[in-house]
């Protein structure tokens, strides 16, 4: 027989349930300054909200004070089929929000997105072309380490929002990639000016635990409860799904890969012995021959040495670094990362060097 307590403890969390389900994927390393994309469809619907943001996480800090509040958003209202909203969130929750007219609809096509986040200004991009640049005192108070975090949600905002009625769901937001920059302030060949270099890319084939952790929470304003079902991985997309609680998870249409991925030409293979002292070894393995650069940076971006920069045999390849700088002094303790680069490829590893 049940309790009276548990049954009290059962009705009581189903009165305080939200109405609907939505689901947030969000990296379980945080970040400070780098340019940061993405490549998705969003979702459509009237009061729907899906989303590209970054958000300094004070809450698993033990904090509960908003002075601690940072923020850097891209958000798709479902009302619009035209427009994209950016905004900036500093201490107490002043914001600095912005919607910006697309010469297409986003919930129809994927496209790329992208801001880029420095100490002198904060930027954002759609396909590669700048739709808003932030200099001011906003980026002063813009510091704190930020995770990267995608949600889909219903937002009781009806003004900022749009109304919303329950025959939308389901709804569904389809992410593609997203890739993080550093930023390394004129020695990159990304972004701005040069100023970034790509440290990591992730496809969405499958669930990357090390990197990602679906969230399971809500907040006042936010009409559905977050769930591990409604973040799900198919075919090479990530999908945030917006459902009924009778109906979770991705119900849509069969999903396939819609364009025809280029074979990778090389491979880099786990790095060893990690953490290393004295040599690392870095295996390569390529389908044919052709040129290959590898080069060594700091974490703070900073070039280290060139390990190889010529032509690359067919097969598995072994390059090794024996922790000396280009000018041939040992460098010190601390995370690197190797990076690897083709004609059509580029693909980094971090590595830790411990003396």
């Amino acid at each position: 027989m049940i309790s009276r307590f548990l049954l009290f403890s059962f009705i009581s969390a189903m009165l305080l349930a939200k109405p609907y389900r939505g689901g947030e994927l969000r990296t379980i390393e945080s970040f400070q300054y780098g340019r940061f994309e993405v490549r998705m469809k969003s979702a459509p619907g009237s009061g729907v909200i899906s989303s590209f943001f970054t958000f300094h996480d004070y809450w698993s800090e033990g904090h509960t004070s908003s002075v601690y509040w940072n923020e850097i958003d891209l958000e798709w209202l479902g009302r619009y089929d035209d427009k994209v909203h950016t905004n900036l969130i500093i201490h107490d929750q002043w914001d600095l929000p912005d919607l910006s007219d697309l010469t297409f609809n986003p919930h129809e096509d994927f496209h790329t997105y992208a801001f880029e986040w420095t100490s002198e200004y904060i930027a954002f991009f759609v396909d590669d072309q700048l739709i808003r640049w932030v200099d001011n005192f906003y980026i002063e108070s813009m510091y704190r380490e930020q995770k990267i975090m995608m949600n889909i949600w219903q937002s009781t905002s009806v003004e900022w929002a749009g109304s919303f009625s329950a025959s939308t769901l389901p709804t569904y937001a389809f992410y593609d990639w997203v890739k993080y920059y550093l930023w390394v302030d004129g020695t990159g060949n990304a972004g701005t000016n040069n100023d970034f270099i790509l440290l990591w890319e992730d496809n969405f084939d499958s669930w990357d635990t090390n990197r990602w952790e679906k969230a399971t929470h809500t907040w006042d304003g936010n009409n559905a409860d977050f769930i591990h079902n409604n973040v799900v991985f198919m075919s090479g997309y990530m999908i945030l799904c917006l459902t009924v609680p009778s109906a979770t998870g991705y119900n849509g249409d069969p999903l396939s890969v819609s364009e025809i991925e280029l074979p990778q030409t090389f491979q880099m293979h786990n790095a060893y012995p990690i953490p290393f002292n004295g040599e690392v070894v870095i295996p390569i393995s390529l389908e044919q021959s052709q040129p290959l650069k590898m080069d060594i940076y700091n974490s703070s971006g900073t070039y280290i040495k060139t390990l190889k920069n010529g032509m690359a045999n067919a097969g598995k390849t072994m390059i090794k670094w024996n922790g000396l700088t280009d000018n041939g002094r040992n460098a010190p303790s601390g995370v690197y990362f190797v990076r690897c680069t083709s004609a059509d490829q580029i693909i980094t590893q971090k590595i830790l060097l411990m003396k």
